[in-house]
């Protein structure tokens, strides 16, 4: 093999990358498209997700166990 051979097959290697990365170029920009616009989401319905977590919270009861210790009875 001389060199304008391996010139060549790095060429065509070259070559192939590009177009194998510029054929999936739209897929990775919307996917990376999705990832923000998903956070972004997410950071505008975050206080609305601590509203409605502070709601549904449930009082705690207000019993006292200390008469389970309690030796009179």
């Amino acid at each position: 093999m001389d060199t304008g051979t391996i010139l060549g097959y790095t060429a065509g290697y070259l070559a192939t990358v590009v177009g194998v990365f510029l054929l999936y170029l739209p897929v990775i920009s919307l996917l990376v498209a999705l990832l923000i616009a998903g956070g972004i989401l997410q950071l505008l319905l975050l206080p609305f997700i601590a509203l409605f977590k502070r709601l549904r919270r449930r009082p705690q009861p207000d019993m006292d166990p200390s008469w389970l210790l309690d030796r009179k009875q």
